[in-house]
């Protein structure tokens, strides 16, 4: 994974942690709290905790949807540059493109939701009205949000159905890198075999014979 990926992978899991938390933080904690001190103190609070918490909120929108459609265009320019891993009818079996417009549909949907739970306008007053209830729908599509991200993930290294173009490229693969060390295991055996014969005959042959040249000589003289 190069660094470029793997920062926006950062950023877009850190900005859903944020997104996520904060809503079911809301909903199983503060919303339930807050009704328990009564109106007046109840909007008091939802009031400080809005102008404080919205800019956490605006910023994990737009890190979401920054690093969302990044990761996605990276991910497609990563399948078109591979054919031979990825195979050619990859997103057509996977429903990718599919997935991926499900998904960032229901996310608009969660940014409305989330952006009206604290904002002030008054088009969005009939979210905060039923606060609750719409606390508890968000939550509900942020969570499928989740679900969704996560089949989408397993495609990226899951197998392809039939037939399997990562499969047969990576068997290919193999079996090459395995025959170059057969044949790279052959050529060691036999410049082994030639070091060992110049190693018990690493003396000229003239130089051998010179001994033995010599004595014959004195024996004639």
């Amino acid at each position: 994974m190069d660094p470029t990926t793997l920062v926006l992978r950062w950023a877009h899991i850190l900005a859903a942690i944020v997104a996520l938390g904060g809503l079911l933080f809301a909903r199983f904690a503060v919303v339930p709290a807050a009704d328990e001190l009564g109106k007046d103190t109840a909007d008091r609070l939802h009031a400080g905790i809005r102008r404080r918490w919205l800019p956490w909120v605006i910023g994990a929108i737009t890190l979401l949807l920054a690093s969302g459609l990044a990761n996605y265009i990276l991910m497609i320019k990563r399948i078109k540059a591979a054919p031979e891993l990825w195979g050619g009818d990859w997103m057509r079996q996977t429903g990718y493109h599919g997935l991926f417009g499900a998904k960032f549909l229901v996310a608009m949907i969660v940014f409305y939701f989330a952006s009206g739970l604290v904002g002030r306008g008054a088009s969005t007053q009939w979210i905060r009205d039923n606060r609750k209830q719409w606390l508890s729908v968000t939550v509900g599509l942020a969570v499928g949000v989740v679900l969704i991200s996560g089949w989408m993930r397993q495609l990226h290294t899951g197998a392809n159905t039939m037939p399997d173009p990562v499969r047969n490229f990576a068997k290919t693969y193999l079996q090459e890198i395995q025959a170059a060390n057969a044949a790279d295991g052959g050529d060691e055996e036999r410049t082994g075999g030639q070091k060992t014969e110049e190693a018990d005959g690493s003396a000229p042959s003239e130089d051998r014979e010179a001994p033995a040249t010599s004595g014959g000589g004195e024996e004639a003289a």
